[in-house]
């Protein structure tokens, strides 16, 4: 069977990149002969990874591709919304029409919805997604958000993020990256990742100044070092500069462009983890470290809800009195938040292991 895979890869976003791997990992686990085509914004790196075939997710050959597959599979991400960009909805989009267009059987696989703006935009996603012959997303909300443009919900099967699959790597890895970097052991780790805020004009300076605040303060009271992780390397290095500039305390931030086993192992020697990319917050889960959300996007709240762990959104965190009590009553607690986060845990690699069994039994 051939499987033509769609979804942010090829950019050095660790997240997409490990959503990759999570599910070729999967399909290639319960089938081995798998001929699995990826598009890729480097074809040529994402071949040599993932040992699959990859070719450009904007060349003439997508479309040679499409016609030769068996399923298409819109992979991982939350790639249906356009707060980010119209065009890449459009994009996504378009795929699934072109593949229902050529009689071909498609699959949504464990995303995000939503949010998409626009009557119009709404009206193309429902036509679009109507016509998939399996969905899977990663939560609650973004089934209600399909159900809202005209889904049947019982066509909605909520499982959740593949990359829980993924195996844990030592955490020798991630001391070495660590140790390369300068990072010492002698104090417990804070990890925190940020990203920029999407058409959140005017209040960008604010929120890092807050979030440096409150950093600071919390080194302060907590006597740790902070360490920041940038998921998707070198793009969030400008808003990292911007809260490092505002901070008086010393922090590190590790460079290296790293693997998802390699930033896996990386968070898993911290100690707490404070971050607004959601895969940050996801490899804490993974590695039982316990961790506060900043809410850029709904799906980086329902994901926190989702694991019973606290979350405030761009706004709140404006107000840093909130911010940093909100962050000293979840440390506080994080001894207990480890235990809980263990059966969270094995609930979500059932979810995660769904969506496999799923596409087995829809599409074998």
């Amino acid at each position: 069977m051939r499987v033509l895979l769609s979804g942010y890869y090829g950019y050095g976003n660790v997240g997409d990149e490990a959503v990759l791997e999570s599910i070729v990992d999967g399909l290639r686990h319960q089938d081995p002969t798998l001929q699995i085509t990826v598009l890729s914004a480097s074809p040529q790196t994402t071949a040599q990874f993932y040992n699959v075939k990859a070719i450009g997710r904007y060349s003439w050959s997508v479309f040679i591709e499409m016609l030769k597959t068996d399923v298409f599979v819109s992979g991982g991400g939350t790639l249906f919304q356009n707060s980010t960009s119209n065009r890449s909805f459009w994009y996504y989009t378009g795929l699934l029409l072109l593949a229902k267009v050529l009689f071909k059987k498609t699959m949504i696989f464990a995303q995000g919805f939503g949010p998409i703006k626009g009557r119009f935009n709404r009206m193309i996603a429902s036509l679009a997604i109507k016509r998939v012959n399996l969905i899977t997303v990663r939560d609650a909300e973004s089934k209600a958000g399909l159900v809202e443009i005209g889904i049947r919900p019982e066509k909605v099967n909520v499982t959740a993020d593949p990359t829980f699959l993924l195996k844990n790597p030592s955490g020798l890895e991630g001391r070495k990256v660590l140790a390369l970097e300068g990072v010492t052991t002698e104090k417990p780790l804070l990890g925190v990742s940020v990203r920029s805020l999407p058409r959140r004009q005017g209040i960008e300076l604010q929120f890092y100044r807050m979030l440096a605040e409150t950093l600071d303060s919390f080194v302060e009271k907590n006597n740790y070092q902070i360490v920041f992780l940038l998921l998707h390397c070198p793009e969030d290095m400008r808003e990292t500069s911007k809260v490092i500039n505002f901070m008086s305390r010393k922090s590190n931030v590790v460079f290296k462009i790293c693997s998802p086993h390699e930033m896996l192992s990386v968070v898993s020697q911290c100690d707490f983890m404070i971050a607004m990319r959601l895969h940050a917050l996801i490899f804490a889960v993974k590695s039982l470290v316990p961790a506060f959300g900043l809410s850029y996007d709904p799906k980086v709240k329902s994901f926190m809800n989702s694991v019973g762990s606290p979350c405030l959104t761009v706004d709140e965190v404006l107000d840093a009195a909130r911010l940093e009590k909100a962050v000293e009553a979840q440390f506080a607690i994080r001894e207990a938040s480890k235990k809980m986060l263990e059966k969270v845990l094995v609930h979500l690699r059932e979810k995660a292991q769904e969506n496999f069994s799923l596409f087995f039994r829809t599409f074998k």
